[in-house]
């Protein structure tokens, strides 16, 4: 199936006053990734999609300090008008959080769940 590892950036705001990302920052931790990770989609897919569904488990804190996440984002599901990734986010090496995205296609007119087409499928699947 589908992975690319990327490389994001820390900011200052991520951190809150305990001096770790905060929670929320994940999100927009994952987003950055999976944004990079869709440049590579079928173009029909791009800029035709939305997220159902978000969640993460935090096994670890990203501590004060830490300039940068690696976050591996990897299709673990494909439905019939629909994908799960995965994002594995580590930090130092280690595995600090593991989300999960559901993305649904969308109809260009009707902006309607549609059936994903078989070159779709067949990338989301190499």
């Amino acid at each position: 199936m589908f992975s690319l590892t990327v490389p994001v950036q820390i900011r200052f705001s991520d951190f809150d006053p305990l001096n770790h990302v905060n929670n929320v920052a994940y999100f927009e931790l994952m987003e950055t990734a999976r944004v990079e990770a869709m440049r590579a989609l079928p173009r029909t897919l791009r800029g035709h999609m939305v997220v159902r569904h978000a969640s993460c488990d935090y096994d670890d804190e990203i501590r004060g300090g830490t300039r940068s996440v690696d976050i591996t984002v990897s299709v673990e599901k494909i439905g019939s008008s629909s994908f799960s990734l995965l994002h594995e986010i580590r930090a130092d090496g280690a595995v600090v959080a593991v989300g999960r995205v559901t993305m649904v296609a969308l109809g260009d007119e009707d902006r309607r769940p549609r059936p994903l087409s078989e070159d779709e499928r067949a990338f989301l699947e190499a």
